[in-house]
């Protein structure tokens, strides 16, 4: 199944803690926990390259050379581990696609941006790391790893410690470096006005028929903000991650690809939920139901204003559906798993 392991790397929003006997109940068996752990140390170690190369903090250059060093070591553990064990699992040779996702948006990305959200990553990777191996420490059905996997839970939590320092110390860069550009931008124009006046003399102004886009309104959201959020239905029940969105060639947002079900993105499905079904509603308007008429339309006024904030952080998405329902719907297709699927027909065919 494609992206059917959604690594250490993504997933939980929150701290996930779970008592011995949930983690002893829901212990991945040996060949998921191998090949997620496998997914995760390349991730580390590639996007950890990027950093200790692209970063603008130097601390976080340093932590990114960290995961390099640590998450190689670890690597190289598991592959004689399972060498000595003969545990047959067939590592895997790249990124899964939800992981190379993620290392593309980081290429793509510089400077404080590039930091910040390789930071946040890392503390949603940790988090998750900490409880995975915690869940086969506790309860794996291979004695080795599960020594394994507790003497290296210390290092995964120190990790988790160090990435949610740099988050706050990144957010902070941040703030200091939004609140300058803004006086800069003010003297900027003030500046361009007097050479707009200096142009206009000289030459006549071009016109143009392109509508430029000046600036974000409360209800738009980028990508980059949609990926990885939690969906809910409206009971706040959670149904899933948003994992990518889809856009046509007219530029249409068409759906979100909403990771589903499995355990610690293990088993995890794809389904595709057409965009205009979700709901993007606050905190208060979830909470309270009862209001009248009057006051949800206040509330809806509220909700608009409360959307100027960076990432849309107090907004809630919600489907109306139930987890089970969603978790019965059909898996979605990229384009490469339906041209696999076609070469398989064609050789039956033959």
């Amino acid at each position: 199944m494609r992206r059917d392991l959604i690594a250490v790397a993504f997933g939980l929003s929150a701290p996930f803690l779970l008592n011995s006997a949930a983690l002893a109940a829901q212990a991945p068996i040996t060949e998921d926990f191998v090949k997620t752990v496998a997914i995760s140390d390349m991730f580390e170690i590639q996007s950890g390259q990027l950093a200790a190369e692209k970063a603008q903090n130097g601390d976080v250059k340093s932590f990114g050379q960290e995961m390099v060093d640590d998450h190689s070591k670890t690597s190289d553990e598991l592959k004689e581990l399972i060498k000595d064990e003969e545990i047959k699992v067939e590592l895997p040779a790249k990124l899964d696609d939800e992981h190379q996702a993620k290392f593309d948006k980081l290429k793509g990305l510089s400077g404080n941006q590039f930091d910040k959200t390789y930071v946040q990553m890392q503390v949603k990777a940790h988090e998750k790391a900490v409880s995975l191996f915690e869940a086969y420490a506790t309860a794996g059905e291979n004695d080795d790893l599960k020594d394994w996997a507790k003497d290296t839970l210390p290092t995964l939590k120190e990790h988790l410690e160090e990435a949610q320092d740099l988050n706050g110390k990144v957010d902070q860069v941040a703030e200091a470096k939004d609140t300058k550009k803004s006086d800069d931008r003010a003297m900027g124009d003030d500046n361009a006005m007097a050479v707009v006046d200096d142009d206009a003399k000289a030459k006549p102004v071009q016109k143009s028929n392109i509508k430029y886009i000046t600036r974000q309104t409360p209800t738009d959201w980028t990508a980059e903000a949609l990926i990885g959020r939690t969906v809910e239905n409206g009971n706040g029940d959670n149904l899933g991650e948003i994992n990518n969105v889809i856009i046509n060639e007219k530029g249409d947002v068409v759906a979100v690809v909403i990771g589903v079900g499995g355990f610690l993105g293990i088993g995890e499905k794809n389904v595709g939920v057409p965009f205009d079904d979700l709901d993007f509603k606050t905190a208060e308007a979830m909470n309270d139901r009862t209001d009248t008429k009057e006051e949800k339309a206040e509330q809806k006024t509220e909700s608009v204003a409360a959307r100027f904030d960076t990432e849309h952080q107090d907004i809630r998405i919600v489907l109306n559906t139930t987890k089970e329902d969603l978790e019965a719907a059909p898996t979605f297709a990229w384009l490469d798993e339906q041209d696999s699927e076609n070469a398989k027909r064609e050789r039956v065919k033959q």
